[in-house]
């Protein structure tokens, strides 16, 4: 019986050799669990050989950006949390400092009935967009006195998305309302521009906005924003009483479609102002691994994600029960009998506005650790995946951009070097880069690479020679009190191997950290062979404040603490003016 199952489980491409030495073989009640879900997978056409697009003026230079969650941005012309007119009064700072590119978290549409649902990783759909990205004083319309209408969050410390939302979406309406009613301060262009998008947007874009219509009615009415608690005549799109509601509710329907039409406007706006400024690559945007299960994607085409599985990840060090991001995986079968088609279209919706893309765990465009119903993320497996590595490379062609893999965590053998072949970059953390004899000396990185300090995984600088999430992880159970002794014991040698590496005393590990070293940090992330260098915001002028603990939700405040800078301040900070002089002199003098 153990060999059919195991041979049945391996014909559905479950992945039966588990990772590490400790690791628990896959249990026949796993296997079985993936027999019934996956099937047998369908044949897959051959795998190209063409690299990916990358512009031929970086094949002789060396560029650096700058990477930072929009969210955290403070001013006081936000509502609460920051959007793209806070992003942009960035922009000729950071151009004139030498920067290329900006590096943002995902920006997919998330639920706006659910505004605590905040991370950008968990989205309702990734080919729309937040709409709490919005500029609302930028967008046609607005007035001053509009801002007057409602309480506005404070953001000090944390975003207060139910109070952001509600003053965001409260003014959009209004602003909306006087686009219905031909109101004189909108401009006639704009109003056509609107026009145009909601009579050529697509199905898949007016199913978006039913969605968020029905979502929000949902929630008015006891009702929870994901659409798998529904009532039974709502979980089908193409019910009778869904096309009841449709027709009851056009102008919410209209007023969501139109802030799809605003965001995605607003978004180019940046990205052009990039350039305009003098960045060759612009915005670099982020593509998550998957999406909510109960969000506006799988209720319009259900037929797309495997039920019964969640995407995650295996136990290691970081921790120890493995991680249960609770994302619904794609169905390979959908994907191949459907031509790729709904994946060209996610990377087609996150490529159209940048010039660059990261692909949020990118082992995931050949496997992915997926979790059965019941089962914990401990218990899940490897499962291969339909090749999508020709997706990526043929959407940068076809949008002239790069793609970069988020190659860290438990990385399949020869997984990289697959990457380099088709020139998808890789990415490097200085920390994390060693071989056997120490710390991967900078001209040894690999030049289609992106390298940088850290990631919004990882504590900002600061915390990080702290130590601050080893600490926490400790307090919330996620390790034991031996493996953040370890740690922590780990964490001092990589300091004063990085200070040496960095051309500092080794000794100065046993203290704070100041300028000089956060300066020298830098400076040795761009000494790297690697095409890319990337400065996270945080590091320089984020303090302790982490962005997100893997593994955690409500934990730990995920994907709410904000800068303690507002974005005046970090325009005028002289730590981040001399760490971006520090890269550029690196680098070779920018443009």
């Amino acid at each position: 019986m153990t060999m059919a199952l195991d041979a049945a489980a391996r014909a559905a491409g479950v992945v039966l050799e588990r990772p590490g030495e400790d690791a628990v073989p896959v249990s026949d009640a796993a296997k079985r669990a993936f027999v019934d879900i996956l099937g047998k997978p369908p044949s897959l056409p051959p795998t190209g050989t063409g690299p990916a697009y990358v512009p031929p003026w970086l094949d002789t230079a060396r560029a650096f950006g700058l990477a930072l969650q929009l969210y955290q941005l403070r001013s006081p012309r936000s509502l609460g949390i920051g959007d793209l007119a806070d992003l942009k009064a960035l922009v000729p700072m950071l151009a004139d400092a030498g920067v290329d590119f900006i590096g943002l978290n995902p920006l997919h549409a998330l639920f706006t009935a659910a505004p605590e649902r905040a991370s950008p990783f968990s989205p309702s759909d990734r080919r729309r967009l937040n709409p709490f990205i919005i500029a609302v004083d930028e967008v046609p319309g607005f007035h001053p006195n509009m801002a007057e209408m409602v309480p506005v969050p404070s953001m000090v410390e944390e975003v207060d998305y139910t109070a952001a939302a509600h003053a965001k979406l409260t003014i959009l309406a209004k602003i909306h309302q006087t686009w219905r009613a031909g109101d004189p301060s909108v401009p006639q262009d704009a109003r056509s521009a609107a026009a145009r998008y909601a009579s050529t947007c697509g199905k898949a874009v007016t199913d978006f906005a039913l969605f968020e219509a029905l979502s929000h009615h949902m929630v008015a009415n006891g009702k929870a924003a994901g659409w798998t608690t529904w009532p039974s005549q709502y979980v089908d799109r193409s019910s009778a009483a869904v096309r009841a509601f449709a027709e009851a509710h056009r102008n919410e329907i209209d007023f969501h479609l139109w802030l799809q039409h605003i965001a995605e406007t607003q978004l180019a706006g940046a990205h052009a102002a990039c350039h305009a400024a003098g960045m060759r690559i612009g915005l670099y945007l982020d593509l998550a691994v998957g999406e909510a299960p109960d969000g506006a994607s799988t209720w319009a085409d259900p037929s797309l994600v495997m039920r019964g599985l969640r995407i995650g990840a295996p136990p290691d060090l970081f921790s120890l029960d493995g991680q249960d991001w609770g994302l619904a995986p794609l169905s390979p079968t959908a994907l191949v009998e459907r031509d790729f088609a709904p994946y060209r279209a996610v990377m087609d919706a996150v490529m159209g506005d940048a010039g660059a893309m990261r692909i949020d765990h990118a082992m995931g465009l050949e496997r992915l650790w997926l979790i059965p119903d019941g089962m914990t993320a401990a218990e899940g497996a490897y499962v291969r995946q339909p090749n999508l590595t020709d997706e990526v490379v043929a959407a940068t062609h076809a949008h002239r951009a790069l793609a970069i893999g988020e190659d860290l965590g438990v990385v399949p053998p020869g997984f990289r070097e697959r990457m380099a072949a088709r020139r998808l970059f890789s990415m490097r953390i200085v920390a994390f880069e060693r071989g056997p004899g120490g710390m991967t000396p900078p001209a040894r990185y690999p030049a289609d690479a992106l390298a940088c300090l850290s990631t919004h995984d990882i504590a900002p600088l600061e915390a990080w020679w702290r130590g601050d999430e080893i600490d926490l992880r400790l307090t919330l159970g996620r390790i034991s009190s031996r493996v953040a002794e370890v740690e922590h014991r780990a964490r001092l040698g990589d300091k004063r191997d990085i200070l040496a590496m960095a051309g500092l005393p080794p000794a100065r590990a046993s203290g704070a950290i100041d300028d000089a070293i956060i300066v020298a940090f830098h400076r040795l992330g761009a000494r790297t062979a690697s095409r890319l260098f990337a400065v996270r915001l945080e590091d320089v002028v984020g303090g302790r404040r982490l962005v997100n603990l893997p593994g955690t939700d409500r934990e730990h405040p995920n994907w709410r603490r904000t800068l303690p800078l507002t974005v005046a301040e970090i325009a005028r900070s002289p730590r981040l003016a001399a760490t971006l002089a520090a890269v550029r002199e690196v680098r070779g003098g920018g443009r």
